[in-house]
């Protein structure tokens, strides 16, 4: 698979500089190629949940190699992007998996790896353009927070290089994160249209996912739904696509086709690698085994209503529904801490996002008094929700109360990802 060939080429390349040091010791390309090597390798170890050992051994050899490289020469910039990915890497690693970097002798940090790989974008001369994409994705903040820093640098990209569809899919998953959900479609299409040259596949899958679920998010889940089926015609082992053989069921359940909802649940993987973060497939592995169970629910369709007009940026009209709901008895129809537990932390979201923090206070400290029997990851995300608004609003202490009060439970869905938003939250 293509995993199974980048790491055999990057092997070759670490072979042939290698050779070329050993005939002489200050070819300084030679050295960089293999300390970049070592670099990439790590990234995509940890990126596709491999082992995190030979990560961070490969990690380790980049970074000690690219750090003898710049003693030597300080003007070497390409140099300064390996450095900077290996610190923000490091930087992400959650709290549990702490005790690797101890091993290996290294400490994470994002905002030094950030201001290393704007050394090499402004300065390198290879890396100007990978520097960038790298800065784009490691810009991106929590939502609430509207840092168009991350959405600048994949603009950038694409007016550079408008024929390029690997930037314009790029791009359109940036702005689908930041809830720019027609925009992400206009873009999505355009790579479509210029997918003429290499990665076609690869491509075709990144468009079709952003486009699914970017009419998912715009409650149109009949035009979601051949987006998606066209996804999963060209996944591969090493993606993670249970959030989209899941979103495909629930889209044709929202139609009305049961059956096709059913199946699609029925094909949620159960062999997901658990290491670090495989915790998005194995959520929604859980989902589907519960859904196949138990069709959704008017309540159900109205949270999910709910969710994607926030995610859209709808604001005013996510409000309105959430308050609808109480109203309207479905708290008192669905009288479970779970239901309940789900609908305060998403209507308390939404309040967050809108800037009424008042009610969105309100709706976590909710939250905090409920005991689920399977939503328990929300309660320590409610915290985490309350440290930013306290943070915000100039708290300072009860903010650090918030947080730190994430650290008394373990074990929870999103645990690893919690500890990512915290990192990059606080660099």
């Amino acid at each position: 698979n293509l995993y199974n060939r980048y790491i055999d080429l990057s092997e070759k390349v670490i072979e042939k500089a290698e050779d070329k040091i050993d005939k002489n010791e200050n070819d300084i390309e030679a050295i960089y190629y293999k300390g970049l090597t070592h670099s990439y390798v790590s990234l995509l170890m940890l990126s596709l949940n491999k082992s995190l050992l030979k990560a961070a051994s490969n990690g380790n050899d980049g970074y000690r190699i690219l750090t003898s490289l710049i003693e030597k020469n300080p003007e070497y910039y390409d140099a300064y992007m390996g450095l900077g990915l290996y610190k923000v890497a490091l930087g992400f690693v959650p709290e549990k998996f702490k005790w690797l970097l101890s091993i290996i002798g290294f400490d994470g940090n994002i905002k030094d790896g950030v201001r290393l790989l704007n050394i090499s974008k402004e300065k390198g001369k290879f890396t100007k353009i990978d520097s960038k994409v790298f800065l784009s994705i490691f810009s991106l903040r929590e939502k609430e927070d509207a840092d168009m820093t991350a959405l600048k640098f994949s603009e950038e990209l694409i007016t550079e290089f408008p024929m390029s569809p690997v930037f314009r899919v790029f791009h359109s998953s940036i702005l689908l994160q930041y809830g720019f959900t027609e925009k992400a479609i206009e873009n999505a299409n355009l790579s479509l249209e210029l997918n003429k040259e290499s990665f076609k596949e690869e491509i075709i899958k990144s468009s079709n996912a952003v486009l699914g679920t970017a009419y998912f998010r715009l409650n149109e889940f009949s035009k979601c739904i051949p987006y998606l089926e066209t996804y999963m015609k060209y996944v591969n082992p090493e993606d993670r696509y249970n959030v989209y053989q899941f979103t495909l069921g629930v889209a044709y359940e929202l139609t009305g086709n049961r059956s096709a909802a059913i199946d699609n649940y029925s094909k949620v993987r159960k062999d997901f690698i658990e290491e670090r973060d495989g915790e998005l497939d194995k959520f929604f592995y859980r989902y589907s085994r519960e859904k196949i169970k138990q069709p959704i629910n008017k309540f159900d369709s109205l949270l999910i209503a709910g969710m994607n007009l926030r995610e859209s940026l709808k604001f005013e009209e996510a409000v309105k529904l959430y308050e609808s709901i109480p109203a309207d008895g479905y708290l008192e129809k669905y009288n479970t801490d779970d239901y309940k537990l789900k609908y305060y932390f998403d209507s308390g979201l939404t309040y967050s996002y809108a800037g009424d923090y008042e009610k969105a206070i309100a709706d976590f400290n909710k939250c905090l008094k409920l005991k689920p029997e399977t939503e328990t990851w929300l309660i320590p995300h409610s915290y985490f929700e309350l440290g930013k608004i306290y943070n915000k609003t100039g708290n300072k202490t009860k903010s650090n109360e918030m947080f730190s009060m994430i650290y008394e439970y373990d074990n929870f869905d999103f645990e690893s990802f919690l500890d990512m938003r915290i990192a990059n939250y606080k660099k």
